[in-house]
């Protein structure tokens, strides 16, 4: 995935790996197939006219029409997939209702949220060093979605259950369990695949890089602005 020489830590490098194999082998709501055709949908996001349009426009929902690229996912996943992809910042939790209305499973959906924004993780990751992105995974199995999930998730008026934590605070003054692994934590798998992608590259403390903390933490700071972050 990675050149010998590309100067990546080797822990950041094996996670990428891991997790692209990971995509393509069945997870808990999705075939491998269905996670390759997730990976693939997310990229014609980018080139998509109507995502352009919708991201250009003052409200995304006032613009309908048919996403550009041909996929076997139905029509409601095909559009959760571009709209994770290219404006995630204005998802609303009336647009997610939607989609349960539609028939899409909560579980099922937290299962696309991880992998749509781990392969970003990682096609950013090459888009930044200049490189061609990796190949879609590799199907390795055709096993049927295993259909595990974490029964005791809790209700805290989330769009969907979340992994149960104590409320503590680590010397961050931040939650000792963040809360972007309690959102993923209905559907342990999802949560593990983009972890293992995304913890190479940032810590709260002890950051595994050659700039201080406080840089990291700028750095993190000013690029989640540029990119409206709400969290």
């Amino acid at each position: 995935m990675y050149p010998s020489d590309s100067l990546l830590r080797n822990d950041l490098i094996e996670g990428h790996q891991q997790a692209w194999l990971r995509i393509g082998q069945a997870g808990d709501f999705c075939t491998a197939a269905e996670r390759i055709e997730i990976v693939r949908a997310s990229r014609q996001a980018e080139d998509c006219p109507l995502c352009k349009a919708r991201k250009e426009a003052l409200s995304p929902y006032s613009m309908d029409g048919e996403h550009a690229g041909e996929t076997f996912l139905n029509a409601v996943e095909t559009d959760l997939i571009h709209r994770l992809s290219t404006d995630p910042g204005r998802l609303t939790k009336q647009w997610f209702e939607g989609l349960l209305a539609s028939g899409l499973d909560s579980r099922r959906y937290i299962e696309i949220v991880s992998v749509v924004t781990t392969r970003i993780i990682i096609d950013t990751m090459h888009q930044a060093m200049g490189m061609a992105l990796p190949d879609l995974p590799q199907a390795t199995d055709d096993r049927s979605p295993r259909g595990q999930f974490n029964s005791s998730a809790v209700d805290i008026g989330a769009w969907v259950p979340v992994l149960d934590a104590a409320d503590d605070l680590a010397a961050t003054g931040l939650p000792t369990v963040p809360n972007i692994a309690r959102s993923m934590g209905l559907v342990p798998s999802a949560l593990n695949l983009f972890f293992g992608a995304f913890r190479p590259h940032y810590a709260l403390s002890d950051v595994p890089l050659s700039i201080s903390q406080a840089q990291a933490e700028f750095v993190a700071s000013v690029v989640s602005a540029h990119n409206e972050c709400f969290y």
